[in-house]
């Protein structure tokens, strides 16, 4: 390692973590400073965008200390600066259970991760093609078109009501829908086992109907003509709430 080189490192180093990285010998530490606080808080402000939920549901010290031990520790494998939010999941995911803050919150990493999902689903590029999509045809017999930038997610807490005024303190099993819809927002439709399952079977590419059908022997229902009514209303519905953009045509 040269002398510049070595320079660098122990610049970085000390921008990183000046509590523990003292600057390089020849650097003035007050005006090293200036740039301490200019980086730091260019991150803590984009983690503190992306993640409003976590933000408000700790404390300021809390939360500082939680990105600067990230903005320490954690070497990004990116360069570029929107995807410091996924490098945060991914430092957060490895070191979480190490803290305290998992016992005090232990949905914490699906909050995050609920919170962080947004961003991948609006950079998505997925383009739909209508020339093979009859946004009119029978959702029953045909083969449904579900929207193509959509995440079926399955959490132990209820992550979409999360705020400082509602903090679980009990596992509460949760299916959301996160999809975006044609203004290019981010929505999400909480299902529950069974409409989950429908859409699981629809993304196998099954007709509303074999998808029904397949849902009625798995719970044995005793009337499936009536759950294929309850079907195809369903179906309709997840239509109008842009989840099924129609059926193939074929």
């Amino acid at each position: 390692m040269n002398a510049t080189e070595a320079f660098q490192r122990a610049f970085a180093a000390h921008l990183r973590n000046p509590d523990v990285n003292p600057p390089p010998a020849g650097v003035d530490a007050q005006r090293a400073g200036v740039y301490v606080e200019l980086l730091f808080n260019n991150v803590e402000d984009f983690l503190s965008n992306c993640f409003p939920v976590l933000r408000s549901i700790l404390d300021d010290a809390t939360w500082n200390a939680l990105v600067r031990q990230f903005y320490a520790e954690h070497t990004c494998t990116t360069p570029y600066f929107r995807e410091i939010s996924a490098e945060f999941v991914q430092w957060l995911t490895a070191t979480i259970t190490s803290t305290t803050l998992s016992e005090r919150l232990p949905f914490l990493l699906e909050l995050v991760h609920y919170e962080w999902v947004e961003i991948p689903l609006m950079l998505e590029d997925s383009n739909i093609d209508w020339q093979h999509i009859d946004a009119d045809g029978d959702l029953l017999d045909g083969i449904p078109v579900l929207n193509p930038v959509m995440l079926l997610q399955s959490y132990q807490y209820p992550v979409h009501r999360i705020s400082s005024a509602y903090l679980p303190n009990a596992p509460d099993p949760t299916h959301l829908l996160l999809l975006r819809n044609p203004q290019n927002r981010i929505e999400f439709v909480v299902l529950n086992t069974v409409t989950a399952r429908l859409v699981q079977l629809l993304q196998e590419g099954l007709s509303g109907r074999a998808a029904i059908t397949c849902i009625a022997q798995d719970i044995q229902h005793p009337n499936p003509i009536q759950l294929l009514e309850f079907g195809l209303q369903l179906l309709n519905q997840f239509k109008q709430q842009h989840v099924l953009l129609g059926v193939i045509i074929r």
